[in-house]
């Protein structure tokens, strides 16, 4: 591999700070919805449609910058911050649904029964994002080898990561997986909370207080909310922390690679629930 500079995208601290308004067409991102005027439900068609707009923004990024002179870059970049601040907008109107109703994050009807089955504490494992860095990255190396073992030298896409980007993204990974065994703790104490004193006394008897099971079950839920509040972080942070270590031509292909696949997963189990059309035949 070449040893090309690591100069990241931008000095990302392991905390993100609350980022800017980015947006679609015009620049801007509106405010969240409150759960109260638009459902999540709703919100979530409209973060599907969202998503495939940059997907198309970021294939046509990819396609052109090999070609592309360094003075793009700041191009990428705009791309690069708007689509994570597409990202960070889902969470902050998530954020904003779950204060008024965490049960539905845990089993969300916007999402198919294939993506569910594959949720951690209410979304994508964080981990994930580094196992699909190391995915892209061998597929894009294996196909640029031949050229490389010619003598020609290899396009800054993931393929061409060097030595401290994957030991940075090794780092990124080793933090990773103790954040998520710290949230899993959490998730833990949260459920085995159902089977307290309190509960068992309000369940036994054969006639059940409605009112303070009521209450006691609200109290119950907000160890869950803080759990998805965690979760929800950490999934940010980790993307973030990806793009911080690469390139900006490398980060339009890792944020097209978890498009692709987001987006992919979701229309297969959309299908495979009678939701959508098949796609169409290859000629």
């Amino acid at each position: 591999m070449t040893a090309t500079t690591t100069t990241s995208i931008a000095a990302m601290s392991s905390t993100p700070p609350s980022p800017p308004d980015h947006g679609g067409r015009n620049g801007t991102t509106p405010s969240p919805p409150s759960p109260s005027a638009e459902s999540f439900s709703k919100f979530f068609e409209s973060w599907i449609a969202e998503q495939t707009r940059d997907l198309a923004e970021l294939r046509r990024a990819a396609a052109s910058a090999p070609a592309a002179a360094a003075a793009d870059d700041d191009d990428l970049r705009r791309l690069v911050d708007r689509v994570l601040g597409h990202y960070e907008n889902y969470y902050r109107t998530k954020r904003a649904a779950a204060a008024d109703d965490v049960l539905r994050m845990f089993t969300p009807s916007w999402t198919s029964t294939t993506e569910n089955l594959y949720l951690w504490c209410g979304g994508w494992r964080p981990t994930a994002a580094l196992h699909l860095l190391y995915a892209k990255s061998g597929i894009q190396l294996e196909h640029q080898l031949p050229n490389f073992l010619n003598g020609g030298s290899l396009v800054s896409d993931l393929g061409d990561l060097n030595a401290d980007q994957l030991e940075a993204a090794d780092q990124l990974q080793r933090r990773t997986i103790k954040r998520e065994r710290e949230i899993e703790d959490a998730a833990a104490s949260a459920q085995e909370a159902l089977a307290t004193a309190k509960m068992v006394e309000l369940a036994g008897g054969g006639g059940m207080d409605g009112e303070a099971m009521e209450r006691e079950m609200e109290a119950k839920a907000e160890g869950m909310k803080r759990v998805l509040e965690m979760a929800d972080g950490l999934r940010m942070e980790t993307m973030r922390g990806v793009v911080a270590l690469l390139l900006p031509g490398q980060a339009v292909h890792f944020l097209l690679a978890a498009a692709e696949l987001h987006l992919a997963v979701h229309d297969f189990g959309r299908r495979k629930d009678g939701h959508a059309p098949p796609p169409p035949q290859q000629p």
